[in-house]
């Protein structure tokens, strides 16, 4: 159910939301200037998602200028690429701008109004899949925050020539056939880009089905949870992949000493089985290293007495290093069942490095070391320019929301990135001349390492950091800079 109340937006997003797949789900969010307070409802598990408007003065999705209601996955939704209008890509002019026809202008009146699908002189229609139900809104359920609060800057100022950002956000509760439905009702409905699209099981369907290279629509900073992100010519993630993260962790472990290894995996979701195999391919190949523990388990489960009592016995007690490559309230459940840790190392995949996670483990994950590919605002980071701007900016949407967590960070540096390749490529707006600027982009360091797309090579961002988790009195007491600075993958390509 959507209401709307209209008035000068004063609210804040909820920072705290339900993870289970049969709660009904209270979804607040802040209008931009002016716009109304939505309060989003979602009862049942099959329930389809979605605020779309384009009020005056902001026009995103889920809080600004929102009008209609509920809209729900028909089941005979097709794939379409919708019509692709006028914009040949022109060589890039000084500074990665692209040349743009004469007569045209970065304004309201002169940037060629509908020069492609989804583009008119007054905005641009967008919409991503998000999720915030079921078991993945434990770490993916913030990212909304991070496209708004861009979206929430960028229409203040008066849009990307002259043009606002129209964002249409749907939770698809991480489910593949139902994300998918969804990216293809945008695709039909005339939708110029989908930025960001945090939830990766749906849109991994998409772009295996080829719908998205299909139609030709960027989908731009992803969350790189699955490698089927980096492979795709209009895909361009902003993350580093689970299964460079995962390498990484091994690097590290292996560098450090460790030589017997175990992991837990989610077998379920492929980005545990991708990660869980990436880790195990690096380490197979490292002189004296064994794998002595490599678990798979299902999500969800109430308890894993039978799988902890396997895992403790094949590591039995000589695992050096542990990981753990599962989403929070799994690897919660998971701990509780006190499995065996590593003797030297136990490291958590980037889907730990939230405050929610930390906070509810506690004593037992005192020292583990969590993987981002992002900087945190942990330590001197949280200084920095970039990484002071960011925290401002997410807060200005929800005072209470959990910036360590690194897909909020990674949701607000994909959704900047897209609004950066729209200004470089000017009021000629087509889908063609943005995936020649996004195939072109160098992104200066700040919340990530320097970040750089090529023709054919959309992996941008190769490295992960560690930090570890602080426990003070049998409280976590937040995360500390381990110092290992930005690893690179060992085995990028594999």
């Amino acid at each position: 159910m959507i209401l709307l109340f209209a008035g000068i937006a004063i609210g804040v997003l909820i920072g705290s939301y339900l993870t289970g797949r049969h709660q009904p789900l209270l979804y607040l969010a802040l209008a931009g200037l002016l716009g109304s307070v939505v309060v989003y409802d979602r009862a049942a598990p099959d329930a389809g998602a979605l605020a779309s408007g384009t009020g005056p003065g902001a026009g995103t999705t889920l809080g600004e200028g929102v009008e209609g209601g509920v809209e729900g996955a028909g089941p005979d939704a097709a794939a379409g690429a919708g019509a692709e209008a006028g914009g040949v890509a022109g060589p890039a002019g000084p500074g990665g701008q692209l040349t743009q026809p004469a007569g045209l202008s970065c304004d309201r009146e002169r940037n060629g109004g509908a020069t492609d699908t989804g583009v008119s002189k007054d905005k641009i229609k967008l919409a991503a899949t998000v999720v915030q139900s079921g078991i993945g809104a434990s770490f993916l359920g913030q990212s909304p925050v991070g496209m708004q609060a861009v979206v929430r800057k960028v229409n203040s100022q008066g849009g990307v020539c002259g043009r606002l950002l129209d964002l249409k956000l749907v939770d698809d509760g991480w489910e593949a056939p139902r994300g998918l439905t969804f990216i293809r009702n945008f695709i039909n409905e005339g939708t110029f880009a989908l930025p960001v699209t945090p939830s990766s099981e749906g849109l991994t369907a998409a772009i295996e089905s080829k719908d998205i290279s299909n139609a030709k629509i960027p989908v731009v900073g992803t969350d790189g949870m699955l490698i089927q992100q980096y492979r795709d010519p209009y895909v361009w993630p902003v993350a580093t992949a689970t299964i460079s993260t995962m390498r990484v962790m091994a690097r590290h472990g292996y560098e450090k000493g460790a030589r017997r290894f175990g992991i837990v995996y989610d077998k379920f979701y492929k980005f545990g089985r991708e990660g869980a195999e990436a880790f195990k391919d690096y380490l197979e190949k490292q002189p004296g290293a064994q794998i002595k523990a490599y678990t798979g388990i299902l999500p969800g489960q109430a308890s894993y007495s039978s799988d902890i009592q396997s895992f403790n016995s094949a590591c039995n007690g000589e695992c050096d290093m542990v990981a753990l490559l599962l989403e929070p309230s799994t690897a919660e459940t998971w701990i509780a069942g006190r499995p065996q840790f590593g003797t030297m190392i136990t490291s958590g995949s980037q889907t730990l490095f939230n405050e929610r996670f930390a906070s509810n483990c506690g004593k037992p994950c005192a020292g583990m070391l969590v993987w981002t590919g992002y900087n945190p605002p942990v330590g001197n980071l949280a200084s920095t320019p970039a990484i002071a701007a960011y925290v401002q900016d997410v807060k200005s949407v929800s005072p209470t929301v959990d910036v360590t967590n690194q897909f909020l960070q990674g949701s607000y540096l994909g959704m900047t990135v897209f609004v950066e390749a729209l200004k470089k490529v000017g009021p000629q707006l087509t889908r063609e001349r943005l995936k020649q600027a996004l195939d072109s982009m160098d992104y200066p360091a700040g919340i990530s390492s320097q970040l750089a797309w090529k023709p054919g090579n959309h992996h941008a961002n190769i490295r992960a950091q560690a930090f570890s988790i602080v426990v003070a009195q049998g409280s976590f007491a937040g995360f500390r800079d381990e110092q290992t600075g930005f690893i690179a993958d060992p085995a990028l390509g594999n």
